[in-house]
């Protein structure tokens, strides 16, 4: 083998250096092309996941107006509900009352 001068070290240094830095920067453009890559791939689920999310919100509104129509169904079958057992009340008590005259 034959020994190498200053400025040949130098020069191989050097060309393994810039080697490595082409190396480098094919590597970072790979990782940027993969980041941005997985970063539209997101953008894209989250695109998806809002039109869920604005779906989810038009059935949540479905269901309370349902729900809303269900409470008032209910309150006008209580009120239903008093005014029979309020008029069997007040027949009951004026049949009692009517009829005590012809006991006494």
């Amino acid at each position: 083998m034959q020994a190498m001068s200053d400025e040949q070290r130098m020069d191989l240094l050097e060309r393994k250096m810039d080697d490595g830095f082409t190396r480098m920067d094919r590597g970072f453009a790979e990782m940027r092309s993969q980041i941005l890559a997985s970063e539209r791939a997101l953008r894209g689920e989250i695109g998806g996941v809002r039109g869920e999310v604005a779906g989810v919100r038009g059935e949540v509104a479905g269901v309370r107006g349902e729900i809303a129509s269900v409470r008032g169904e209910a309150r006008a079958d209580f009120r239903t509900l008093i005014g029979v057992v309020v008029a069997m009340w007040v027949a009951t008590v004026l049949a009692v009352v009517g009829g005590l005259p012809i006991h006494l």
